[in-house]
């Protein structure tokens, strides 16, 4: 491995930032948490000429040139970047982005938003601040795990981390993978592996409470509107505790006798519980244990908010004498509906008087402050059994794979579309939006052609479709007037299900559906494609409405539809038109 100190210009870094060049790896990366006051502090100080602490890049070379990946200074970087885009002023004076023409550019293009009340900073200050040479120091490695490794020791004695925060730092044993994974997919933060750093806003989570720009707000998600967790607690990741806490409890087959020093144990490489948990994750199953928590959760999620929207609302139920968060309450109503799911195959039949039984949970079971009991654990899961057993039945098909089990992949693949824009196409339906409400016969080609598209991005990304879902606020208040549904907003998309047009079509939902698998069926689509495509096909019940989701899965070669191919650009299908365009976009494959 090999330093290289050097400095490096704000205006050189924001070049890079903006070519995409800076990126943060999700194995390992904490979260954007820096409030605007932070931020505020560490401009102040570049405005003085004050130095500040060392950034540490990972520096790795790419078809299209070098790629740095941050190691330390993410949030510097962060805040220093959005005080040039105007995210933010300092003493009521914004930058001013005409004094550097790549932000100049991208205000022109309507990519960002200048201030239009306050002042700007003067030329000159604008200039110096731009020539602030940041100390900087690159790390030439060849395997991640050396990233990772430096990342760790980097991080192990950070002063600002959380418990859970430092146990992570560094660490990427499968059990670590997993807790990450799925407590990212209940956040509402999920996304791929790398992620450009001007994309991190949208996935890092605020708080209404103050002004930040973050995407997602902590207020929302389902820990703190349910009262699980305090948002300090989400700043902290005990999320991610929790979650450890449950996947340990599951691959085990019993209750975990949860302490603070066992916890550390399990992150602590060759620790003898860390060996036998990453054995117990082979037995499960990876992909298994993440599927069965995700749908287990789903289901809860789901089974609650059929009942109330009521912030609070399970809080209020489980422990109504307190304000103070429900974390053993939580822990306990979760193993027993993974039980009653998962082990039993049972589906929610009664969601109003399960929650009627579950009133005051918190005071019935035992619990201990700093450790927690292992037969304790199984009396406080069988009892919860037993209140709430007779709300469940045998059910085909079960819910934990249909439906409300595939509730949370939807929601997140909403928010995952607005920086992973490619792999995700979102269709309201086959009906014109007119007044004569015509069926669509283009659309049904442009599904094809997209499915074609997505198949091409390359062999290691999936895409989707949904339908049943508009992405233009207009086309669902058209919809809400013509076909009298209330939308569900998420994110910046609109929930409208298919339901209205196979009432208008005269057709069951069931058919409506049929419907799509001939429109696949009978394409000109790749066999290979075709096949695979048909197989991953699911009905998703998102609050009352049908939502019909197209996976279109990895592929290990170049798709066709008859002989045409299709790609990507953004949101849009692009047909290409020249035998070298088509042999650039199969190298991507050829190359694996």
């Amino acid at each position: 491995m090999s330093l290289i100190p050097s400095g490096l210009s704000i205006q050189e870094a924001y070049r890079r930032y903006r070519n995409g060049q800076i990126i943060v790896n999700r194995k390992y990366q904490r979260k954007l948490v820096w409030t605007q006051n932070e931020k505020r502090m560490l401009i102040d100080s570049i405005l003085h000429e004050y130095p500040i602490p060392l950034i540490l890049f990972a520096e790795t070379q790419s078809e299209s040139g070098p790629v740095y990946e941050i190691l330390d200074g993410m949030q510097r970087l962060n805040a220093i970047f959005d005080f040039i885009e105007n995210k933010f002023d300092i003493e009521g004076r914004y930058f001013d982005v005409n004094q550097l023409a790549r932000a100049k550019q991208l205000k022109n293009e309507g990519i960002i938003e200048v201030a239009e009340q306050g002042g700007f900073l003067e030329e000159n200050k604008c200039a110096n601040f731009l020539d602030y040479q940041l100390a900087v120091t690159s790390y030439q490695v060849m395997s991640e795990e050396t990233i990772i490794e430096v990342f760790g020791r980097i991080n192990s004695g950070g002063k600002r981390l959380s418990n859970q925060e430092r146990r992570q730092a560094g660490v990427t044993s499968k059990f670590s993978d997993v807790v990450r994974s799925i407590s990212a997919e209940i956040r509402g933060d999920a996304t791929a592996e790398s992620v450009l750093l001007y994309n991190m806003p949208e996935i890092s989570i605020g708080s209404n409470r103050v002004n930040d720009t973050y995407g997602l707000k902590a207020e929302n998600t389902f820990w703190v509107k349910q009262g699980v967790l305090a948002i300090q607690n989400l700043r902290d990741s005990e999320d991610e505790e929790m979650l450890a806490d449950i996947v340990i409890s599951v691959i085990f087959d019993k209750p975990f006798a949860r302490s603070k020093e066992l916890l550390d144990d399990a992150y602590s490489l060759n620790s003898p519980l860390s060996v036998d948990i990453e054995h117990a994750l082979i037995r499960y199953k990876k992909e298994k244990l993440i599927s069965d928590i995700k749908n287990t959760f789903s289901v809860l999620k789901n089974t609650i908010e059929s009942v109330s929207n009521e912030e609070n609302f399970l809080r209020k139920t489980l422990y109504p004498d307190s304000r103070s968060p429900i974390k053993n309450a939580f822990y306990t109503l979760f193993m027993a509906f993974y039980n009653l799911l998962v082990k039993e195959d049972l589906s929610p039949c009664d969601n109003n008087l399960l929650f009627e039984n579950l009133k005051n949970l918190q005071s019935k079971i035992k619990m201990s402050t700093h450790y927690t009991n292992v037969e304790d654990r199984k009396r406080n899961i069988a009892l919860t059994e037993g209140l709430i057993r007779g709300t469940f039945v045998k059910k085909e098909p079960s819910s934990l794979n249909h439906g409300a089990g595939l509730a949370l992949d939807f929601e997140n693949s909403i928010r995952r579309s607005r920086i992973e824009t490619p792999r995700y196409e979102f269709k309201q339906g086959f009906l014109r939006l007119s007044e004569d409400r015509k069926y669509d016969k283009k659309l049904e080609n442009q599904i094809i052609y997209t499915i074609c598209a997505m198949a091409n991005i390359g062999p290691d990304t999936e895409g989707y479709i949904y339908i049943g879902v508009a992405d233009k606020e207009s086309d669902s208040e058209r919809i809400k007037t013509l076909d009298g549904i209330e939308p569900i907003k998420i994110s910046n998309h609109f929930v409208v299900g298919v339901d209205r047009e196979a009432k208008l079509l005269g057709v069951s939902v069931e058919n409506y559906c049929r419907k799509v698998l001939s429109i696949i069926q009978e394409s000109k689509l790749s066999e290979d494609l075709k096949i695979s495509v048909l197989s991953k096909i699911d009905i998703i019940d998102y609050k009352g409405l049908t939502i019909i989701r197209i996976c279109v899965p990895k592929q290990n070669e170049l798709s066709y539809c008859g002989d045409d191919v299709y790609i990507r650009q953004y949101n849009n299908t692009i047909k290409l038109e020249t035998a070298k365009e088509i042999l650039a976009v199969n190298m991507t494959f050829l190359k694996r």
